[in-house]
C-alpha cells in the first residue's frame, strides 16, 4: 500500500491514479515536487471526456449504459427505473412545452445529457463525488416532469387548421404540448424528490440537489456542493449543448460516441 502525497489517501501500490484527488503516479516517483500537484490537476482536466451528442438515435443506448454503472444501489435503482419505464411517460415525454426539447423523448435526452455533463464536470470541480451519486442525481433531477402514474405532466394537443390550397380548402393538423390541468401542482424539483424518494434512499445532499438545483431561491447561501455542481451540469447542457446556435458560435467540441 502507498499514501497519496496530495490528499493522504492510502491506496494499492499498483494504482496509477488516486481515486480521491486524481494524483497521477505514472511518473514512477510516488512523491511530488513543488509543482507536481498542479501538473497532476492539469493532466486530470486535460483528459476529461468530450461531451457526447445525445439525440433520439442514441439516447436509449446511452441511457442503458448509465443504468449499467449503478452497482451499490442497483436493486432500488432498478425498481425505480422499472416504475418509470413501464408506468409513466418517462421514455417518451418532452422536457418542456416549447424549445429544443419540446418533442418526444425530450426529457430522456435532456436527463441523459445532464448525466453525461455531470460526469465530465465533476472531474474538474468535485472529483470526490461518487459516479453513482452523480448519475442518480442527474438522471432524476427532472423526473417530476413525468407527472405521476396515470397523470402525465405534458399532454398532446392537436389543432386542425384550414388553409386555401388552389381553388379548394386544405386542412392540416398540428400538435403541441400543454400542461395537464388535472395534475396536483408541485414544482418540478419537489415532484422529482417525491417520486425518487419512494423507491431510493437518498442522502441529505442528494435530496437537496434534486429538489432545488433548478430553483435555489429558497436556499440561497445554504446550497451544498452537490446542488451547485448539478446546477452547473444542467445549465451547460441546457444553455449550450441543446443550442445549435451556441455550439456553432463558440465551437464546442462533441463526439458521437459514448
Amino acid at each position: 500500500m502507498k499514501k497519496c502525497p496530495d490528499c493522504g489517501m492510502v491506496i494499492a501500490n499498483q494504482a496509477i491514479r488516486c481515486p480521491k484527488c486524481k494524483y497521477d503516479f505514472t511518473d514512477g516517483q510516488g512523491a511530488a515536487s513543488a509543482g507536481t500537484s498542479s501538473v497532476s490537476a492539469v493532466k486530470s482536466v486535460a483528459t476529461i471526456m468530450p461531451m457526447v451528442v445525445v439525440n433520439k438515435d442514441n439516447v436509449d443506448e446511452l441511457y442503458a449504459d448509465l443504468k449499467s454503472r449503478i452497482i451499490k444501489r442497483k436493486t432500488e435503482f432498478d425498481h425505480f427505473a422499472d416504475f418509470l419505464e413501464n408506468r409513466t411517460s418517462w421514455m417518451t415525454s418532452p422536457a418542456a412545452i416549447e424549445g429544443s426539447m419540446a418533442h418526444e423523448k425530450g426529457l430522456l435526452i435532456h436527463s441523459v445529457g445532464v448525466a453525461k455533463q455531470l460526469l465530465r464536470i465533476k472531474e474538474a470541480l468535485m472529483p470526490q463525488l461518487d459516479d453513482e451519486s452523480a448519475i442518480i442525481m442527474a438522471l432524476f433531477h427532472d423526473v417530476g416532469k413525468v407527472g405521476v402514474e396515470g397523470k402525465p405532466l405534458f399532454l398532446v394537443e392537436e389543432k386542425i387548421t384550414t388553409s386555401a390550397l388552389g381553388l379548394g380548402l386544405g386542412r392540416s393538423t398540428t400538435s403541441s404540448y400543454i400542461i395537464n390541468p388535472k395534475l396536483v401542482h408541485m414544482s418540478v424539483g419537489v415532484r422529482s424528490l417525491f417520486l425518487v424518494s419512494q423507491y431510493m434512499l437518498l442522502s441529505d445532499d442528494e435530496a437537496q440537489a434534486i429538489c432545488y438545483q433548478g430553483d435555489r431561491s429558497q436556499i440561497t447561501g445554504k446550497e451544498n456542493p452537490l446542488t451547485m455542481v448539478l446546477e452547473t451540469a444542467n445549465k451547460w447542457q441546457t444553455k449550450i449543448y441543446e443550442s445549435d446556435e451556441v455550439m456553432k458560435q463558440y465551437n464546442f467540441s462533441t463526439t458521437s460516441m459514448k
